[in-house]
C-alpha cells in the first residue's frame, strides 16, 4: 500500500508509484496551490504549467487504475470546489474556475476520507485527521466511529449543503477560533497532546495537511502526519 501526501504541483508521486500500479495508492490530497520556492528555476507561468500537468495526470493515473487508485481532498482542493469556504494560501483567483471546471467534471472519483483494515487495525486516511469533537459540534450523534467515512463521502458526493461550512473549521494554530479543525484543516498541533483514541476514530489515522521539515510525526502510534514529499509503503 502506497501513500502519497500533498501534491502541491510537485513530481515525486510519479517515482513513488511506478512499478507499484498493482498496489492500492492513496493519495492524501492538496494537489494544487503550488509553493514558488519548491521551484526556484522556472517562472510563475511553468510552476503552473507542472502543476495543472500533475494534477491531470493524477487523475488520469486514477481513471487507468479505478480499484485501486484513491484521491482524497485537501483544503487546498475544496475551496474551488466550495466558493463559499475561505480561501486557502495561495489561492490562484486568475484560474479558479478552470480547477473549479475540472473538479466538476470528475467529482465522483474523489473522496474525502478511505479506510482500509491492515493487520487487524482499522486505518483511516483523510487530508488532515477527523476529531471526534469536531463531528459531534457538526454533526451529532448521526457521525459514529463505524460510520465516519461513508458519511463523509456520501455528504458530498450528495452535495450535503451543511458539509461546505463544517469543513471550512479551523483551529487557533490555523488563525481561527476553535480549538480543533476540521478533517481538511487540523493541524497536527492539535494531536500531539491526545491520548490514543480519545478524540480518534479507527485505530490509526494517517494524514498529511501540516508539512514539516523532512520526517514524519507519529503520535501514540495512532496519528501519522506524512507531508514531507515524498511517498510511503505500508507494508
Amino acid at each position: 500500500m502506497i501513500i502519497i501526501p500533498d501534491i502541491h504541483g510537485r513530481n515525486f508521486w510519479k517515482e513513488a508509484v511506478a512499478g507499484r500500479e498493482e498496489d492500492i495508492i492513496v493519495f492524501l490530497g492538496d494537489y494544487l496551490d503550488p509553493y514558488p520556492d519548491d521551484f526556484p528555476d522556472k517562472t510563475a507561468d511553468e510552476i503552473w504549467e507542472q502543476t495543472w500537468n500533475n494534477f491531470n495526470d493524477i487523475i488520469e493515473f486514477k481513471k487507468k487504475h479505478p480499484s485501486n487508485v484513491v484521491l482524497l481532498l485537501g483544503n487546498h482542493d475544496l475551496h474551488y470546489i466550495y466558493p463559499k469556504m475561505d480561501d486557502s494560501s495561495r489561492y490562484d483567483y486568475e484560474r479558479a474556475a478552470q480547477i473549479k471546471g475540472k473538479f466538476n467534471e470528475n467529482k465522483d472519483i474523489f473522496l474525502l476520507a478511505y479506510e482500509r483494515t491492515i493487520n487487524g487495525k482499522r486505518f483511516i486516511f483523510s487530508h488532515a485527521g477527523i476529531h471526534k469533537l469536531w463531528t459531534a459540534d457538526w454533526f451529532g450523534s448521526s457521525v459514529t466511529d463505524k460510520n465516519v467515512v461513508d458519511y463523509m463521502n456520501n455528504g458530498f458526493l450528495a452535495n450535503d449543503p451543511s458539509l461546505p461550512r463544517a469543513l471550512d473549521q479551523y483551529s487557533t494554530y490555523r488563525g481561527g477560533w476553535e480549538s480543533y479543525g476540521s478533517m481538511v484543516w487540523a493541524d497536527i498541533r492539535e494531536w500531539w497532546s491526545e491520548k490514543p483514541h480519545s478524540s480518534s476514530f479507527g485505530d490509526v489515522q494517517v494524514f498529511g495537511h501540516t508539512q514539516l521539515d523532512d520526517k514524519p510525526i507519529n503520535f501514540w502510534n495512532t496519528y501519522y502526519d506524512l507531508d514531507v514529499r515524498r511517498g510511503f509503503l505500508i507494508n
